[in-house]
């Protein structure tokens, strides 16, 4: 395999001077683009063989769909889903069900802002779709969340408008035409559906459990049925062992903790429903319209992290969520900057009431730019119950003050097999094109760009989560091979398939299926998407051309063998390239028109050679072009 170089930083990449998405395209896959990521730390740290997945889209994106990079930012797979909304796509990433890993994402309507209406996808390691997964009882799944249980079962996020009384957060004229049907809102559920059978398991709704009151999102002029009140905004489910849930609320600033059998409060944290006590001078309380919360084992971290001694009656937790501290560049609540955050919670493992703080006044909605909000939103939260604490164990900042108004993610990414080392953390900031690894100290790894810094905040490039995974991937359809117009260099890609190493560049005399008519010409080692393979010399004048693809100990790749390039009848001699046969790329309009004009002028050297024969002939020669004498008058050569 070729040598792997280090990824490169180009200070001009982020000031814009290429662009808000600068990206690299592809001989041999034209509508395919990706984008050229911008590495502004590197650690090999980093290298550990896995990809991230991520699916970017925005304005400046002209083909959004899902899609795979390689530790250094190389493309893997890209394919854009068409479809009426544009084939934007959702929530990338590998999950396992009953043994198999598959990639699943979420693709449907999402001009609702904030929110979708779709089905979530999964794709097999041939890249075919298996599955196409949907809501129960006639809703539709939102783009959120679609976590794949070790029971078969799926988690999935939903928006309802559902009429409900508003009116104690704005009043409605009936005689203007924007207040019409007043009194509904966005109700916001989550359902548990078996995979296999689409059958409904369990299902939650916000409305039923939680006070519209507790939210931090203003009603603005919504309300109606036009407009429904986006109060809740769910983001994130995920089931622990006890078979309870973990919600996100955005709109809330909270995270609650739900009986998986009927469906209760066990407990809040953040907002205006909070239990906890903050332990660590407010810094655990203070994030605001946060994303992708998770429960991680106590053991994750075993160099960084101790547990407290067990106490008996209580239970000590991790949580990991991404703190966006901004909402739609509305940055009156949390922290100048993003950030991911591991938590350490401890609360009474068998609670006799839904425990809140003991403030009432939080739950009248506070409508101040009071530059002091933070710190007077945690005095009201903060819990007065010492059963109830929560620390904070690590804050992973990026080293730019990133500030995400939407999305985002974070994602533990274990160490090596057998390695005692403690895990890495990725972090993705959603609304802004940047991903960035942290050592579990919060030391930064591996920062990258992919898109410049003048194009943060403006929707132009993001990607709702990126994760980062092992992940094979055995495309059945052949490589994609094509030849440069000087007939000096082969490009060679085969996008999805993990397994190359190599590449072999074989040639012969005719296009035959018979394997003994093909003779190796050189091999090289794969560098990223598109291989570029320069033409030998000693290939000579064979006029057939093919790639195959080789695996680790050299072994030849199911499907990898690419088409056949014809170099046409006067191969080796710069004739430029045609290609015949079903199995062989066609040729493109450029390359036509340079054959039209190769075979004219063949034509008109010709034509001039036998003009110039015939007036040799007759012992007059210099004859002017087109025309010869005979006797005195000149005649065309067509009246000869």
């Amino acid at each position: 395999m070729a040598p792997r170089n280090l990824p490169t930083t180009t200070p001009q990449y982020d000031n814009g001077t290429f662009g808000y998405y600068p990206v690299r395209t592809y001989v041999t896959a034209e509508d395919l683009h990706s984008p050229q990521v911008n590495f502004l730390e590197w650690d090999a740290q980093c290298d550990d063989g896995s990809y991230y997945f991520m699916a970017p889209r925005g304005w400046s994106v002209p083909d959004p769909g899902p899609m795979i990079l390689d530790s250094r930012g190389e493309l893997v797979w890209a394919k854009h889903f068409d479809n009426n909304s544009g084939g934007q796509a959702y929530d990338f990433q590998v999950q396992t069900y009953q043994g198999q890993e598959y990639l699943t994402f979420w693709l449907g309507d999402d001009r609702v802002r904030g929110h979708g209406s779709g089905h979530y996808y999964m794709l097999n390691s041939s890249y075919e779709t298996v599955h196409r997964v949907g809501a129960a009882n006639g809703l539709s799944a939102d783009l959120h969340e679609f976590l794949i249980t070790p029971q078969g079962t799926a988690l999935m996020t939903m928006y309802e408008i559902v009429a409900h009384d508003v009116t104690s957060f704005r009043e409605f004229d009936p005689d203007l035409p924007e207040d019409q049907n007043p009194n509904f809102i966005w109700d916001c559920l989550f359902q548990e559906v078996d995979v296999a059978t689409g059958d409904l398991v369990f299902e939650w709704r916000a409305s039923d459990h939680m006070e519209l009151h507790d939210t931090y999102h203003g009603i603005g002029p919504g309300g109606t049925l036009d407009d429904p009140f986006d109060w809740f905004h769910i983001n994130s489910i995920d089931k622990d062992e006890l078979g309870n849930f973990l919600v996100s609320a955005r709109y809330m600033h909270s995270l609650t903790y739900i009986d998986g059998k009927t469906g209760d409060v066990i407990w809040t944290l953040g907002g205006r429903s909070n239990a906890f006590m903050d332990l660590s001078d407010g810094f655990s309380l203070n994030f605001a319209w946060q994303h992708d919360a998770r429960f991680i084992p106590l053991d994750t971290f075993p160099n960084m992290y101790r547990a407290p001694p067990e106490r008996a009656g209580y239970t000590t937790r991790l949580v990991t969520f991404f703190d966006n501290a901004a909402e739609d560049q509305h940055y009156d609540h949390g922290l100048t900057y993003s950030r991911g955050l591991l938590l350490e919670i401890t609360y009474p493992t068998s609670p006799s009431a839904v425990p809140t703080t003991t403030n009432s006044d939080h739950r009248r909605r506070q409508e101040t730019n009071d530059p002091a909000m933070n710190a007077a939103k945690v005095a009201e939260i903060n819990g007065t119950n010492p059963s109830y604490t929560v620390r904070v164990i690590q804050s992973y900042d990026n080293p730019l003050p990133v500030r995400s108004s939407s999305q985002g993610s974070m994602q533990i990414l274990p160490p090596p097999p057998g390695s005692s080392d403690d895990p890495t953390v990725l972090v993705g900031y959603g609304f802004n094109a940047v991903f960035t690894v942290f050592a579990a100290n919060g030391s930064v790894l591996c920062d990258a760009h992919y898109g410049a810094v003048t194009s943060w905040e403006r929707g132009d490039i993001q990607s709702y989560r990126v994760y980062k995974s092992p992940w094979t991937g055995s495309p059945r359809q052949p490589p994609n091979v094509d030849i440069s117009d000087d007939d000096v260099e082969v490009y060679i890609s085969w996008n999805g398939a993990t397994e190359v190493t190599d590449w072999v560049l074989q040639c012969s005399e005719s296009d035959t299926a018979a394997e003994q008519a093909w003779a190796d010409v050189v091999s090289v080692g794969k560098e990223g998407f598109e291989t570029v393979i320069q033409l030998p010399e000693d290939v000579g004048e064979s006029r057939f051309l093919r790639v195959i693809a080789l695996g680790d100990t050299g072994r030849r790749l199911k499907y990898g063998v690419s088409e056949t390039i014809d170099r046409g009848i006067l191969a080796g001699s710069s004739f430029f390239p045609l290609k015949v046969g079903s199995s062989v790329r066609q040729v493109t309009p450029l390359k036509v028109f340079l054959v039209v004009v190769s075979m004219l002028s063949g034509m008109l050297v010709l034509y001039e050679g036998y003009r110039r024969y015939l007036s040799w002939s007759m012992g007059r020669p210099g004859g002017s072009s087109l025309r010869w004498r005979q006797g005195k008058p000149y005649r065309l050569l067509g009246e000869a």
